[in-house]
């Protein structure tokens, strides 16, 4: 299983954030690979996504999301895939004051097919930064 974690400073208010990452359906229009999501909020305190994700091919993806506003934690685990044997993580993010907000995202994934080194350091862990400033760049239009 890879694991890859990063924390940066982000110039943007606690509470836009947030709102931006819990809505999910909205990912297609800023986060880079992913052309849609199917998003089902029947259960009380869960969100369950379907990703489509196209990066070097297409895929697809389920996860069950748990959000705490109090806490500023989003949760994620696996559900089903046709790529991934397992996809969970969180993000966790705290007021630094002044408007700005340190977030952390941290994922833990594993592939139903073998993976050479130099892609999985390329998807998991050198796309994270990008994605995580997809996200400010975001909030900060809303």
């Amino acid at each position: 299983m890879a694991h890859a974690e990063v924390r940066e400073s982000l110039q943007v208010d606690l509470q836009k954030l947030y709102s931006v990452i819990t809505r999910y359906e909205d990912y297609p229009s800023f986060v880079d690979g992913c052309t849609k999501v199917i998003v089902d909020r029947s259960k009380p305190d869960v969100v369950r996504a379907t990703y489509f994700v196209s990066m070097m091919k297409d895929i697809q993806y389920t996860l069950d999301h748990r959000a705490d506003p109090a806490t500023g934690r989003i949760e994620w685990t696996f559900v089903d895939s046709d790529f991934f044997k397992a996809n969970s993580g969180f993000w966790q993010l705290r007021d630094l004051g002044g408007g700005k907000t340190e977030a952390t995202y941290s994922l833990d994934v594993d592939f139903k097919i073998p993976v050479p080194g130099f892609i999985l350091n390329r998807l998991v862990k050198g796309s994270l930064p990008t994605m995580v400033r997809s996200f400010e760049k975001k909030a900060l239009k809303s």
